[in-house]
């Protein structure tokens, strides 16, 4: 165990650290003049009241402009940003202490926020950081850190700070190393610099290694992504000399990766293949006695060894290079025995290295070790089964035969709920290629009977009362892209969704679509159903009523409380892992039904988070106070026809939403002519 720390003093030499080799590898960059602003997974549009705004349906889709990273950190007090291995996680903190400790932050300058090149300037004007930067190595070092080493170090700060605008930036870099055990920690160190006005912390993670920590209020998540190649192409342009149109090295789809960035430059590669980019460094980078090979052989052992775990910090290849030449190592094998064998011992550690032996293996002339491993991978035990198709669901064309294989097991992760969220999101998109099988307009059936509804958790949810309904079917899942998408294609009807043709998302919600869109949804589908003889001719399809969307959601859970908690889907206490929502920090739409821990009383999937569902019932104009109240009156509130400037209900929140608003008691609104990428629906049939 070494603790590890530099003080604000320290930071300036971080500038000139070299950031990465021009071509030849003769000669370098400093990070003070290389750094490319990372962006996080969070965009302007995110930020507009959670999306929740109108728009005028003559509008054209905009492409999402995305903050930077930095500004995510100027913005967040307690942050948790995670990215893959080698996504620039240590590059940013080392920019932000080196900027925080010599002005740099002040100076406001340009940055592209998306591939169409919108371009806006992000700083940090407010105050002056003093950062302390921290490596995490083991479990141990953590606690040292936030048991003695950070709370020494903020009372000295806040003792000698004589400046109001002054703050402190800790910076916990490689917190995966410390093991899930980590976030019991952080409460220790949460409360301390709470206390403390002028304190921020920063936290970095490994996103695989951490998405399934449980982080403590008011932690936010967000994910670093990868470089835009407009990014790519401005900044090699300006080191140069030549225009971005003129740039023709790390423009590739694995060049988004920094670490492959910075492998290609010098190597002059395009960076299409992260195999093909390492195997061009390695020819012009590595000379004897440390071959290639040698190096692919060294980096094989670390992972095929029972090496200690506190023995990995001391590996200083970054994690994706040592996985990429351990792959290189294995596919050197005359056989894939080596490969099984460590797929089954480790599989979520395997898994990357597995899909660089697969690519090679499918580019190479050893077209039969390819097809014997996928088939390998695909039927061993139950788990490692599955996680093994998801790895051939990205060579389907080339093992077409073992479709129904694969098929088979994306369902299974998907009904089973226990894998991580990400590799549930992947099965659903595989499935979503494939042909999702699943039932999609499926109808739960909700039995007549009297209902409590209203909550005391917010006051536009109260007071509660007690209402009888009769029986209704509502929809399992909500409308789905496929779905409307045979509705837009039918009726022509001007659809401004970026997800309408994306192969990956055909059984994700539907989204971008005002509330006149989906009641014209629930007409087509009415005559469709009613042709079909799917519902009877006195039958209809449309927008649930407030009342049935939570008694859909909550059933009779709303009886069992009368706490200022909000109720949700699945219960009366929040649930990890059971919906899609800001705490899972996927801030995205996915395939419906992967969070079975989320399901309501009656069956319904994806009632909290996901997305806002339209209801036919008004709210009024004001967005903060509905004049169409609790509790439900016999009135106008549902009036089909009312102004424009009458706003809609929508229940259930969305992938952005909190626990407080993703759950089946929180009333939201929207003009009826709004739309955004957070909001769809789900219908009823009735009489």
């Amino acid at each position: 165990m070494t603790v590890i720390s530099l003080l604000p003093a320290d930071a300036p030499a971080f500038g000139d650290q070299t950031l990465f080799f021009l071509p030849g590898g003769t000669s370098s960059v400093r990070l003070k003049d290389g750094y490319i602003p990372l962006l996080a997974n969070f965009t302007h549009e995110d930020k507009a009241a959670k999306g929740l705004r109108k728009r005028s349906a003559d509008d054209k889709h905009e492409p999402s402009v995305y903050f930077s990273a930095l500004e995510v950190v100027r913005d967040t007090r307690f942050l948790f940003l995670s990215g893959k291995p080698w996504s620039g996680k240590t590059t940013l903190a080392k920019y932000l202490c080196y900027s925080g400790a010599t002005g740099g932050l002040e100076k406001a300058r340009p940055v592209i926020r998306n591939e169409s090149g919108f371009v806006e300037e992000e700083s940090w004007a407010d105050c002056k950081i003093d950062p302390y930067y921290y490596i995490i190595d083991c479990f141990e070092t953590l606690k040292r850190l936030i048991d003695k080493f950070i709370p020494e170090t903020l009372e000295k700060f806040v003792k000698n700070t004589s400046i109001q605008q002054q703050e402190a930036l800790i910076v916990l870099d490689g917190i995966e190393k410390a093991g899930e055990q980590a976030t019991s920690l952080l409460p220790n160190i949460l409360s301390f610099a709470e206390s403390l006005k002028n304190v921020r912390i920063l936290i970095l993670g490994d996103t695989q290694t951490c998405e399934r920590w449980i982080l403590p209020a008011p932690f936010i998540r967000h994910e670093i992504l990868p470089l835009l190649e407009a990014q790519r192409r401005e900044a090699l342009g300006a080191i140069l000399g030549v225009k971005p149109s003129e740039v023709d090295i790390a423009t590739g789809a694995a060049a988004a990766n920094p670490g492959i960035f910075c492998l290609a430059v010098p190597a002059r590669h395009q960076g299409d293949l992260a195999e093909n980019t390492i195997d061009s460094w390695l020819s012009c980078a590595v000379v004897p006695p440390n071959s290639p090979d040698r190096l692919a052989d060294a980096d094989f052992e670390t992972f095929s060894l029972d090496v200690p775990k506190d023995a990995e910090p001391s590996l200083s290849a970054p994690l994706l290079r040592r996985q990429l030449l351990a792959a290189r190592h294995l596919a050197a094998l005359p056989t894939t025995d080596a490969a099984l064998e460590l797929f089954s011992r480790e599989p979520l550690v395997a898994q990357p290295i597995i899909r660089s032996l697969l690519i090679r293996l499918s580019s190479s002339e050893r077209c039969q070790s390819f097809k014997t491993l996928c088939e390998d991978l695909v039927r061993g035990s139950p788990d490692m089964a599955k996680r093994g198709a998801l790895l051939v669901s990205e060579f389907m064309d080339q093992v077409p035969d073992l479709r129904e294989h694969v098929a088979t097991h994306m369902l299974a992760i998907i009904a089973g709920g226990t894998f991580s969220v990400r590799e549930r999101v992947q099965a659903g998109q595989v499935l979503s290629q494939l042909g999702d099988p699943r039932d999609l307009t499926a109808l739960a059936d909700i039995p007549a009977g009297a209902f409590i509804f209203g909550s005391r958790s917010h006051p536009n949810s109260q007071p509660q009362g007690e209402l009888s309904l009769g029986s209704y079917r509502i929809g399992v899942y909500p409308v789905v892209n496929r779905d409307y998408t045979a509705f837009v294609n039918d009726t022509k009807r001007k659809w401004l969704s970026p997800d309408h043709s994306n192969i990956d998302k055909l059984n994700a919600p539907a989204t971008d679509l005002t509330w006149h869109d989906a009641r014209a949804y629930c007409e087509w589908l009415t005559r469709k159903w009613r042709a079909s003889k799917k519902i009877g001719p006195t039958e209809q399809v449309r927008l649930p009523t407030e009342l049935e969307w939570e008694r859909a959601s909550n059933g009779d859970l709303n009886r069992l409380t009368d706490s200022t908690d909000p109720v949700y889907p699945w219960g009366l206490e929040w649930k990890h892992d059971a919906a899609n929502s800001e705490e899972t920090g996927l801030n995205t739409t996915c395939a419906v039904g992967l969070f079975p821990e989320g399901k309501s009383p009656y069956g319904c999937y994806d009632m909290a988070g996901q997305v806002w569902e339209w209801c036919s019932t008004l709210w009024g104009e004001d967005m903060a106070t509905p004049t169409y109240a609790y509790p439900w009156q016999d009135d106008d509130r549902e009036a089909p026809n009312a102004p424009e400037s009458v706003r809609r209900v929508l229940r259930g929140g969305c992938f952005s939403s909190g626990k407080l608003k993703a759950c089946g008691t929180y009333r939201g609104s929207l003009e009826p002519a709004g739309f955004w990428r957070g909001n769809g629906f789900r219908i009823v049939v009735s009489e």
